[in-house]
């Protein structure tokens, strides 16, 4: 057969497609990267105390954080919220440094997700789910 040309992962050829298959983006990030990304290693020091593992808990519970400690599926503004919150609780004075370490995002961009929350109507409702999740 004759080869026309490749596509990212798919060689044509006359007569049809032969699938290769691209595991580009589906691999997991190996040694010392994966230990930092895949492991709550990366918890700030200030996050590694009982309370803080009881209120993480209590949120990854309730599926607004993973396992390790991310956001799942939550806007700017429910994260900004959600940090001040958890660092309210937990007497956390810098909370845009600890919060955007834990979660690779500039502090100044965390903050003022949490500026834009705070002229939002609905986040109303978002930090009355928190106050009963983080009880």
């Amino acid at each position: 057969m004759i080869k026309i040309g490749k596509v990212i992962g798919d060689v044509i050829e006359a007569g049809g497609v032969k699938n290769v298959t691209n595991n580009y983006y589906d691999r997991k990030p190996e040694g010392e990267a994966a230990d930092m990304l895949l492991s709550k290693d990366n918890v700030p020091d200030k996050l590694r105390c009982p309370e803080a593992e009881v209120l993480m808990e209590d949120l990854v519970d309730a599926s607004l954080l993973t396992e390790d400690w991310q956001p799942r599926g939550l806007s700017g503004s429910e994260r900004g919220l959600l940090a001040k919150e958890v660092c309210q609780r937990l007497g956390i004075n810098d909370v845009w440094q600890v919060f955007g370490g834990l979660w690779n995002e500039k502090p100044e961009t965390l903050r003022s997700h949490l500026n834009k929350a705070l002229d939002q109507k609905k986040s109303l409702l978002f930090q009355e789910k928190l106050k009963n999740i983080l009880r």
